[in-house]
């Protein structure tokens, strides 16, 4: 009998080798793609539910850029966070995907777009784009059960980008923080319970951070408790100050994630 691993590592190559070979449809219209397209067509990614007016601190979705008011009455320990999408359909999807599969075709031009706000954003602001990304850490429970960290991959798959397009040089750095308390799954909590429940989960390497100026990369933020938490740690250890890089953000009335 072939383990289910093998099993799973051969249809992969398989559907590599195919799409390779053979012309190949948008993962959502199922249209015929230009080869060098990606998965989604042209229409499918000028459609994806993009965040153009948000929080200028959290990026929760607003009406117009402003400061939310949570932010005005307890400001978040990360200077800032940048968002590409809401988390709607069909990025929503996408993401939830991406937690069991690390060979979801469409994370890559997410996070190209992604890379590419994130650009323009340091640019208007005026401000130099951190040179080290920090993957948000698993759990060591859940990374066992789970084979791998979807937040490394996006974290590649941006600074590969922010190199080759912007000429930004990007340090991705994997030891300087862990998290210590695993946690209930954040989805299944209130707001104000996810903020206790993941308050001092993460630790950070102090003798490597001093003076850092670092962005935490993750696929979705949303009540930002995580995004605090991590901040929190690196802070504390001696980073300079925190950014929060995500694909999507969810707004006040939207829990998922």
């Amino acid at each position: 009998m072939v383990p289910p691993l093998l099993n799973r590592a051969s249809d992969n190559l398989f559907n590599r080798l195919i799409h390779s070979l053979l012309p190949s449809s948008c993962s959502l219209c199922l249209s015929p793609l230009q080869h060098s397209a990606g998965a989604l067509c042209h229409t499918c990614t000028a459609e994806l539910p993009r965040l153009t007016t948000q929080c200028q601190r959290c990026a929760v979705p607003l009406a117009s850029d402003a400061l939310c008011a949570n932010c005005q009455l307890k400001p978040p320990t990360f200077r800032r966070c940048i968002s590409a999408f809401h988390y709607q359909a069909p990025v929503d999807n996408i993401i939830l995907r991406l937690k069991s599969d690390p060979y979801t075709t469409e994370i890559k031009q997410l996070s190209t777009l992604l890379a590419e706000r994130i650009a323009i954003t340091y640019q208007q602001a005026q401000l130099p784009c951190p040179q080290t990304i920090i993957p948000l850490p698993l759990h060591w429970v859940k990374m066992t059960k789970r084979g791998f960290n979807q937040s490394h991959i996006i974290s590649n798959l941006i600074a590969r980008q922010l190199r080759r397009e912007h000429g930004i040089s990007i340090d991705i750095r994997n030891d300087l923080c862990s998290r210590r308390i695993k946690g209930q799954e954040q989805h299944l909590l209130s707001a104000k319970k996810r903020l206790t429940s993941i308050k001092n989960a993460f630790t950070a390497e102090a003798q490597n951070l001093t003076g850092l100026s670092v962005a935490v990369v993750d696929d979705v933020v949303t009540t930002g408790a995580t995004a605090n938490s991590v901040a929190r740690a690196l802070l504390q250890a001696g980073a300079a100050q925190v950014d929060i890089w995500s694909i999507a953000r969810t707004s006040w009335n939207n829990p998922a994630g």
